[in-house]
C-alpha cells in the first residue's frame, strides 16, 4: 500500500497534469493584480460554499465601531458581545458554525491573506485593524476553503483586505463618545506615477471603558476596564513592468488594557509584521503568485487573585497580583502558486505554503501577596507545510461546475521544553509530526437564471495549539499540566444549499454537517485527588500540595450540524434589507472522559441559534441611515454546563451625512435599548446545577454606547 504522503503526492501529480489535456482549448481572462483574498485570487461570491463580502461602503455605514462587532453581525459568525478592548487576550473566542471557543479555536482570521490568530493562544486581537483601513471583509463559511488555506480553517475563514492607495491626498477621521471613547485616524497616500503607489496610516484609539462587574458586586477595586491602541500601517505598490506587480506592507500594533475587572490587573498585546508579495503574468496569461511574511509580538498579562472576595463578601479588598506572564512569539510564512485557465478547466491553482511559529512563555504565579512565585518557562516551535491543487471543470452543454481540490498538510512540533524554575526540573518534549491528505469536491448546478444549487464535501485538519501543548499554570491547589501528546483534529464536512435571486430579492440556504475526530477540550483530569495528581506534579517538579490537575486532551469525536438562511431585499434603489438565521447543534458523539465531557450536550460557547437583521436607507444621496439587530438565546459558556450566559437582543443605529464630497459627519448608537444582560453568567458548582459558585464574577455585556465623528479628505 502507498503511504499517506505518497498517496498525497500522487494525487497532486494527477491534478497537475490535467491542464495539459485541455491546453488546446485555452481561453484566459485577465488575472487580478495581487492575491490577498480568502480564495487565493478566486471570486469569493462564485464559490460553491456559503460566502459573504462586505464592501467598504457597507462597512463605513455600519453603526458598530469595532471590527469585532461588525464581524459579529455577519450571519453564521460568532464572537463575544463585549468589545475586544475589555476582554482578556486569552479569552476572545471566535467561531463560524460552532468551530471555536476560548479553549479551542478552529476558525481562521486573516488580514491581507496572512493569519492573525495569535500564534500562541489562537485568539484574535481585533483592535489591530481599524475600521477606516478596511477595503472589504470576506467570509467563507465552513471548511470548503481548507484545500487552499489548510490549518485552522475548519469552521471557515474571515479575510480582512486593507485599502490600496488610489489617489494622492490625506484623509482624517476623529470620533468621541460614551465612556470617553475616542478615535483618531490619519492617512496619507501618494500616487507617484502609474508604477508606484504608497500609503501610510496611523490610528489611535482609547476608552475609559465600562465596569464589567454588575453594580451589586462592585467595590473600590472593581473598576472599569480602560484601553489604548496604536496602529501604524505602511504600504507600497510597485508595477515595474506590464507582467509584474509587487506590493510590500508593514504593520505595527500595540494594545493596552488597564483594570481588567480588578484595578491591579493589566494586559498588553503587541505585534509587528512585514508582508511582501506579487503576481507575475506569463506570456499565456497564466500567472505565478507569491507572498512571504515575517513578524512577531509579545503577549503580557498581570492578573489578580480575588483574595477573600466572593459574591457574598463583596467588601473584601485584599486582592493581590497572582500572575505575571510574558509570551513573545516569532512567526514567518509564505506561499507560491501557479494560477491559470485551461479551456473548460478554470481557476486552476497549484502551489505550496509554509508557516513557522516559535514561542516562549515566562509565567510567574503567586500564591499570596508575599510569597515567592512558582515559575515556568516554556519554549516550542511548530512548522506547517502544505501542497495544494484545485481547479473547476465547466461542462459544455450542461450548466454544471465541478471543483476538485487536493491538499497535503504536514505538521511538526519541535524544540520544545518546559522548565519549572523553582525545582530546576526541565521536561524535554520529544519532537513529533503528523500529515493529512485533505481533498474536497464541490458542485454548482445552474438550474435557472435565478436558482443555483450547490454542494460540497471536504476533509480538513487543525494542529493543536501551542498553549494547549506547552503552557503550565498553578493556582492554589490546582495545576494545569502540559500535554505534548495532543494529536491534530481532523474533520469530514458536507454541505448542500441553494442561492435564489429574483429581481431585487435574494435568498440563500445551507444545510451543513461536520464530523470531527480528536476534538480538543480543557478537562479536569484530577479533582482534589493527591494520588491522581501525583504523576503530573512529580513530572513537573512541584510540591505535593497540588491535588487538582487540568489539561487539554483529545476528548473524543464531535458533530457540528445546522442550517443557515441568509436573505436580502432591495425594494427601491436607496433602500435595502438583509437578514440571517443560523441554527447550530454542536455536541460530542464519543468521549474519553464520559463523566466530565458528556456526549449529546451542546458544546460551550456555541449558541443554538442566532438572528441578524439589517437595513440601510439613503433618502437623499448625502444621507445614509443604518440599523442592525442581533438576537441570541441563553447559551452555556463551557461544555461542562457550569456557566450559563444570558440571552439578548441588541439593536444598533447609525447615520452618516455628507455635506460636501470630501466630508462625512457620522454617529452611532450601539445597544439602543440599553439591554442589561450577562455576557458571561453566574458559574455553577455542577453540571446545570442549582448552586452558584460565589468565587466567580459574572460579566456585563456592552451597555448603551453613543459615538459621533467626522471624516475628511484633502
Amino acid at each position: 500500500m502507498l503511504s499517506r504522503r505518497a498517496a498525497t503526492m500522487a494525487a497532486f501529480a494527477g491534478l497537475a497534469l490535467a491542464p495539459a489535456f485541455a491546453r488546446a482549448q485555452t481561453t484566459i481572462e485577465e488575472l487580478p493584480p495581487v492575491t490577498v483574498t480568502a480564495g487565493r485570487g478566486s471570486n469569493i461570491e462564485k464559490l460553491d460554499v456559503s460566502t459573504t463580502v462586505l464592501t467598504r461602503e457597507q462597512i463605513q455605514a455600519r453603526p458598530e465601531t469595532g471590527v469585532d462587532q461588525i464581524v459579529n453581525r455577519i450571519p453564521g459568525v460568532w464572537s463575544f458581545t463585549v468589545p475586544t478592548g475589555q476582554l482578556h487576550p486569552t479569552g476572545q473566542p471566535f467561531s463560524i458554525r460552532g468551530f471555536g471557543s476560548s479553549t479551542t479555536i478552529n476558525t481562521l482570521v486573516m488580514v491581507d491573506g496572512v493569519p492573525i490568530n495569535d500564534p500562541f493562544f489562537r485568539t484574535v486581537d481585533w483592535s489591530r485593524i481599524s475600521k477606516g483601513s478596511i477595503e472589504r471583509i470576506e467570509v467563507i463559511r465552513g471548511g470548503g476553503a481548507t484545500s487552499l488555506l489548510g490549518n485552522m480553517a475548519m469552521g471557515g475563514v474571515v479575510n480582512i483586505v486593507t485599502r490600496q492607495p488610489t489617489r494622492t491626498g490625506v484623509a482624517a477621521d476623529v470620533s468621541y463618545g460614551s465612556y470617553d471613547t475616542a478615535n483618531a485616524e490619519v492617512g496619507g497616500t501618494a500616487v507617484v506615477n502609474d508604477k508606484l503607489k504608497m500609503g501610510l496610516n496611523y490610528n489611535h484609539a482609547q476608552s475609559s471603558g465600562y465596569n464589567l462587574t454588575p453594580a451589586q458586586y462592585q467595590n473600590a477595586n472593581l473598576v472599569p476596564t480602560a484601553s489604548k491602541v496604536d496602529n501604524i500601517d505602511l504600504s507600497t505598490y510597485l508595477t515595474p513592468g506590464e507582467n509584474l506587480k509587487l506590493f510590500a506592507k508593514a504593520y505595527f500594533h500595540q494594545a493596552y488594557e488597564d483594570g481588567l475587572v480588578f484595578n491591579i490587573a493589566h494586559n498588553q498585546w503587541s505585534s509587528y509584521r512585514m508582508l511582501l508579495g506579487g503576481t507575475y503574468q506569463l506570456e499565456d496569461k497564466s500567472s505565478i503568485n507569491f507572498s512571504a511574511w515575517a513578524g512577531g509580538g509579545v503577549f503580557g498579562t498581570i492578573n489578580a487573585s480575588t483574595g477573600s472576595y466572593t459574591l457574598n463578601n463583596v467588601s473584601a479588598t485584599n486582592q493581590f497580583v497572582s500572575q505575571i506572564e510574558s509570551a513573545p512569539n516569532y512567526d514567518q510564512g509564505g506561499s507560491v502558486f501557479y494560477q491559470a485557465d485551461f479551456g473548460p478547466i478554470r481557476d486552476v491553482k497549484i502551489g505550496v505554503d509554509a508557516r513557522r511559529i516559535v514561542i516562549s512563555d515566562y509565567n510567574n504565579l503567586f500564591a499570596s501577596a508575599t510569597s515567592a512565585p512558582t515559575s515556568f518557562i516554556a519554549n516550542g516551535e511548530h512548522r506547517l507545510e502544505g501542497v495544494f491543487a484545485q481547479g473547476t471543470y465547466h461542462f459544455s452543454g450542461v450548466p454544471l461546475d465541478v471543483t476538485i481540490g487536493l491538499r497535503g498538510d504536514f505538521y511538526q512540533a519541535l524544540n520544545a521544553n518546559v522548565l519549572t524554575v523553582n525545582s530546576a526540573t526541565n521536561v524535554a518534549v520529544a519532537n513529533s509530526s503528523a500529515s493529512s491528505f485533505d481533498p474536497r469536491i464541490g458542485l454548482k448546478f445552474y438550474m435557472t437564471d435565478e436558482l443555483v444549487l450547490r454542494a460540497a464535501a471536504y476533509r480538513n485538519f487543525s494542529a493543536p495549539g501551542m498553549n494547549q501543548m506547552y503552557r503550565s499554570f498553578a493556582s492554589g491547589t490546582s495545576y494545569t499540566a502540559i500535554n505534548p501528546n495532543l494529536q491534530p483534529m481532523t474533520n469530514f464536512g458536507q454541505e448542500v444549499g441553494f442561492d435564489f435571486t429574483w429581481r431585487e430579492f435574494s435568498l440563500s440556504t445551507t444545510l451543513f454537517n461536520n464530523n470531527l475526530d480528536n476534538f480538543i477540550d480543557f478537562v479536569t483530569v484530577c479533582n482534589a485527588s493527591a494520588a491522581c495528581a501525583a504523576p503530573f506534579i512529580t513530572a513537573a517538579g512541584l510540591a505535593p500540595s497540588f491535588t487538582t490537575v487540568r489539561q487539554y486532551n483529545n476528548v473524543g469525536s464531535a458533530t457540528f450540524q445546522g442550517i443557515e438562511i441568509i436573505g436580502g431585499w432591495q425594494p427601491m434603489k436607496d433602500l435595502r434589507f438583509h437578514a440571517g438565521f443560523t441554527s447550530t447543534r454542536a455536541y460530542l458523539t464519543s468521549s474519553s472522559f464520559p463523566t466530565l465531557e458528556l456526549t449529546g450536550v451542546q458544546l460551550g460557547q456555541v449558541p443554538s441559534w442566532t438572528v441578524t437583521v439589517g437595513a440601510e436607507w439613503r433618502p437623499i444621496p448625502e444621507l445614509a441611515l443604518t440599523a442592525t439587530l442581533r438576537s441570541f438565546p441563553a447559551y452555556w459558556n463551557d461544555t461542562g454546563h457550569t456557566q450559563l450566559n444570558d440571552a439578548a437582543t441588541l439593536i444598533d443605529l447609525g447615520v452618516t451625512y455628507s455635506p460636501a464630497k470630501a466630508v462625512d459627519i457620522y454617529g452611532s448608537v450601539q445597544n439602543l435599548t440599553n439591554a442589561q444582560y450577562l455576557a458571561t453568567g453566574y458559574s455553577l458548582t455542577s453540571f446545570e446545577g442549582p448552586t452558584v459558585n460565589a468565587t466567580a464574577i459574572p460579566t456585563l455585556g456592552m451597555p448603551l454606547t453613543v459615538i459621533a465623528g467626522l471624516r475628511v479628505k484633502f
